[in-house]
């Protein structure tokens, strides 16, 4: 029988996005392929590894033309933020099922989303993009004000992401952010091509949500808003914590939620696969922060099956090979699941692991960071993520708060 061979470019950074995608292709009589530089196939999942930096386009293009003369490749797709603009430009290439070339350049920069989301009459927050952040103080400051977020164009997880609150911590801030751009951990899977540009946003109040959408052509699926509970309002802007359905949205806020979702999505002319698009909830309703062209991180995939029964994992490689999706009506099960990061450094031991396996009203808990790991930044050290379901999204949030307050990570 001939093998149909489904390519992934990039595995992704969690384990969840390394090894659930790939396992569920194998299942469903794909056989795999994985293209990145180094990647170790340490689950042995990928049936055939393509070494070639993901970031090289023309090598990068090169390699899987060359590979699809040998195989028959029957769908392409990437669950990571790094990977999304390759995957749409080889898929057009190869005449695959993909996201739009326009559309996933604009959803990879914030600047143009603003842009054009600003033409559109899409509501949103105050912005600039700027060069020179010390020679653009003053325009910063006459056209934002503070507090203002200074963060890069690209990148993803908050790296480099700076909230300045004052003139007089200006200098002292600008000069980290620089810092942390530079050795920011993204640059591992995503070059840096835009590392004098900086996007200077108005910081809003309230609170933030994530709001997870399956796209086919025409037809936008809203399957979930995830509500992050505890207060975003400093670096490094970690995300702890996911609860759905939002024990804080009424139904016309949700409905508002939705309708501005898909317009935002269909202003971008985005037309194929998932998207994780966040906002922050203001006294003036909702705002946008951002689109991303991928499914949401750490168990957000998980946490929607689990809520809802919608495999989102399933419903992309389905999308990838051609395959139309149809939704019959789901229930939202309260969900919640929450994250203890392993700060930067080498990891010397972890407590508390063995007490959340004794609590009864815990679905998953896995553990992502061991002892003799070495983490390169907070942001992207995600020890240990853990999702339970109740009879409401409060309970399930705090069962969860309890379990992660149990665990301590301990690096030097």
């Amino acid at each position: 029988m001939e093998e149909k061979v489904l390519i992934f470019i990039q595995s992704g950074g969690g384990r969840s996005v390394k090894t659930t995608p790939l396992q569920m292709a194998k299942d469903m009589g794909y056989t795999v392929a994985v293209v990145e530089k180094n990647y170790k196939n340490e689950f042995q999942l990928a049936d055939y590894v393509i070494p070639v930096d993901t970031n090289n386009i023309d090598l990068l293009i090169t390699e899987v033309v060359a590979f699809s003369l040998k195989h028959t490749i029957v769908g392409i797709l990437t669950f990571t933020e790094f990977a999304v603009e390759q995957t749409a430009l080889l898929a057009s290439i190869l005449g695959l099922p993909g996201l739009n070339i326009k559309a996933a350049k604009i959803a990879r920069n914030k600047f143009l989303t603003r842009v054009l989301l600003q033409k559109n009459g899409i509501k949103q927050n105050k912005f600039i993009c700027v060069n020179d952040l010390e020679k653009s103080r003053s325009r910063i400051e006459s056209e934002i004000g503070y507090p203002v977020i200074v963060k890069p164009l690209k990148f993803a997880g908050s790296c480099a992401v700076t909230k300045i609150k004052s003139s007089d911590e200006f200098i002292k801030f600008t000069k980290q952010v620089k810092i942390d751009r530079k050795n920011a951990p993204m640059n591992v899977w995503s070059e840096d091509s835009m590392d004098e540009l900086w996007l200077c946003e108005e910081y809003l109040d309230g609170y933030e949500i994530s709001v997870e959408c399956i796209v086919d052509k025409e037809h936008t699926e809203i399957v979930a808003i995830h509500d992050k509970m505890i207060p975003m309002d400093r670096p490094p802007f970690l995300e702890k914590f996911f609860v759905t359905p939002s024990p804080r949205i009424s139904i016309s806020m949700e409905n508002e939620i939705k309708e501005m979702t898909k317009e935002i999505l269909k202003c971008i002319g985005y037309d194929f696969g998932l998207a994780h698009v966040e906002f922050r909830i203001t006294e003036d309703g909702p705002r946008l922060l951002e689109v991303n062209a991928r499914l949401g991180g750490i168990l957000v995939g998980q946490s929607v099956e689990n809520s809802t029964g919608i495999n989102m994992f399933r419903c992309l490689i389905e999308l990838a090979v051609g395959n139309r999706i149809s939704f019959s009506t789901y229930k939202h099960k309260p969900t919640a699941f929450g994250v203890v990061y392993a700060g930067a450094g080498l990891v010397k031991s972890i407590e508390g692991i063995e007490k959340i396996k004794e609590m009864k009203d815990i679905k998953i808990i896995e553990q992502w960071i061991n002892p003799g790991d070495t983490v390169l930044a907070t942001e992207v050290g995600y020890g240990t993520v853990v999702l339970a379901e109740a009879d409401t999204s409060q309970e399930a949030y705090e069962i969860v708060k309890k379990a992660t307050n149990c665990i301590e990570y301990h690096s030097v």
